[in-house]
């Protein structure tokens, strides 16, 4: 159902990937765009039916992570979709946008007779305009099949439609200003929090830093804009949250005002408590999407700004710099959370150079240079690798579904960053996750030039799984493989797909292992065997009251386990 646009595509000047698996497919075109900074749009073409259905986990992922792909979907011809109410009509047919119209920022079936070229420019400038996101072009087969006329004009019309809505921005309104008078200039504890929406709005690492530098101010990130500052950078302290440094909470809660830049404040970001995320500040949220800021709407003591990051980014260099020198105590507390909070997480983690979620995150970062680093969104992977990530020397990190926090998009996300060929990729998956898309591996293994290496953070199943079970029921159920799950011999699994194994059970074998990819090696399996206590540091954690409903603990409560 999809032939045609398989043909065209074969026979154009595009580099094409061949997944082996249509949810991968489209969690590919999310890692190619995430790799290029969301400036450049991934693709992703599908057949009908099952082909949509299993695209509905990465397309939500991306529409969550506000990732600019464009789907091409295949179609029964138009004379046999279903318009009788039937449950099954068309051969491999399902109501592909009224199954994917919830979770992606638009969606169109192309008929000729109906669409005009203007209209089609539209939904696709959807993807790459305002909060990017995906958008599905479903095509009938029959119409697959039709000549097209005047394509060159055509096309370049489309292509200046979707130029036209990309440069439109949308600047802060001049109410803000006064924000920043009342509260900003006079605060003696302000802090800077920078949210993706920076990133996705176009605006480079040396604006970022540029803005920190001008208003001279604490600056804090949300993961997955934690490699737009190097750590080392003095105005850089961390992320966060509810898996969190402990000195980024003290520093966000203690603050009198707060510049949230580009930030949407989930749940999962603020301890699911936004109302208290920066509790004792006067707030200034800047967002592109209205809807963001209307869930703020009954929040004291924040004030929302409806704008484009680029846009306010610059506004508030312009608005909100003030002395170099001020805010010296406020510098002077915030380093000494730091360090203390430093001297908590040697003294927990860091001794003897275990191999455990701090130490490999730091070997990595430490060892490895100019990589991007691609990870799941879920479990270890991610709860233990982000909470250390140190960004410096070039490195990036990319996650595969970060807001929905699917398992199993690592490494598809990784196959389309390698894929974007802007620089070597280290895959960090789950041993759970990878067996999701498993089948991927065949997609690098059918594709020699993809500069990639995997590593397997080996705890023996699922361990955040396994840890919420205990600490609930006191029991474990289908989370290991002493209470029904199994897991594949990866040495086996590598040299079926071609990769080279390396087992790591020690600081020595990890070390000489980044070294070996430091040195150029790549295609790598690598199974890490981490240490089986799991303890990734202070974390708010989920409690259940006397009836039986769960809350989470407050933010202030994340502490080390000293």
């Amino acid at each position: 159902m999809a032939t045609h646009l398989h043909y065209a595509a074969a026979n154009s000047s595009l580099n094409l990937l061949y997944c082996n698996h249509e949810q991968a497919c489209v969690a590919s075109a999310d890692g190619y765009a995430k790799a290029f900074d969301y400036l450049r749009p991934g693709l992703a073409i599908v057949t009908s039916g099952p082909g949509v259905t299993n695209i509905a986990t990465s397309i939500a992922s991306a529409y969550h992570d506000s990732v600019p792909v464009v789907i091409l979907a295949g179609q029964v011809k138009s004379a046999d979709i279903n318009r009788f109410g039937l449950r099954s009509h068309g051969a491999q047919e399902v109501p592909s946008l009224d199954v994917i119209r919830p979770i992606a920022k638009s969606v169109l079936r192309y008929d000729p007779a109906e669409i005009d070229d203007e209209s089609l420019a539209l939904v696709l400038a959807k993807s790459v305009s305002g909060r990017m996101g995906p958008v599905l072009i479903e095509v009938p087969l029959d119409f697959q099949a039709i000549d097209v006329d005047n394509a060159k004009s055509r096309l370049d019309l489309i292509i200046s439609i979707i130029h036209g809505h990309r440069s439109t921005r949308l600047a802060p309104s001049e109410g803000s200003g006064h924000w920043l008078q009342t509260y900003w200039r006079g605060a003696s504890r302000p802090v800077l929090f920078i949210g993706n929406g920076t990133r996705i709005s176009g605006v480079s690492r040396d604006r970022i830093r540029s803005l920190a530098e001008t208003l001279n101010v604490p600056t804090l990130f949300s993961w997955p804009s934690a490699d737009l500052l190097d750590s080392g950078h003095g105005l850089n302290f961390g992320c966060p949250g509810g898996l969190a440094s402990t000195h980024s909470n003290r520093i966000l809660q203690n603050a009198d005002a707060v510049i949230f830049l580009g930030a949407r404040l989930d749940l999962l970001t603020t301890g699911f408590n936004p109302s208290a995320f920066g509790r004792r500040a006067h707030r200034l949220v800047i967002d592109v999407d209205g809807l963001e800021l209307e869930k703020f709407a009954k929040i004291e003591f924040l004030d929302c700004c409806h704008s484009d990051a680029s846009e306010a980014l610059d506004w508030l260099r312009a608005m909100a710099a003030g002395p170099v020198d001020a805010h010296e105590a406020w510098f002077s507390q915030c380093l000494s959370w730091k360090q203390e909070d430093e001297r908590h997480e040697m003294r927990c983690l860091g001794a003897g150079g275990a191999l455990n979620a701090r130490n490999i995150s730091l070997a990595l970062t430490d060892t490895l240079s100019n990589m991007i680093f691609v990870t799941t969104a879920s479990g270890y992977a991610i709860e233990g690798i982000a909470r250390f990530f140190r960004p410096a020397n070039g490195n990036r990190i990319i996650y595969g579904g970060h807001s929905l926090g699917s398992m199993g998009l690592g490494l598809p996300t990784a196959v389309g960053a390698a894929a974007a060929r802007v620089g070597r990729v280290v895959c960090l998956e789950g041993d759970g996750g990878l067996m999701l898309n498993v089948q991927e591996l065949a997609t690098i293994q059918a594709n020699p030039e993809l500069d990639i290496s995997i590593i397997l953070l080996n705890n023996g199943g699922y361990v955040s799984i396994s840890r919420s079970q205990l600490r609930t029921f006191g029991e474990e159920f289908g989370a290991s493989p002493s209470s029904g799950l199994s897991s594949p011999d990866l040495e086996q699994l590598s040299s079926a797909f071609g990769l080279k194994y390396r087992l790591v059970d020690s600081p020595r074998a990890l070390m000489d292992t980044l070294e070996e990819i430091k040195q150029g090696g790549s295609r790598l399996m690598i199974n890490l065997m981490i240490d089986a206590d799991g303890y990734r540091g202070p974390s708010i954690v989920t409690r259940f009251r006397d009836d039986g409903t769960p809350y989470s603990t407050d933010l202030e409560e994340v502490s080390w386990t000293v």
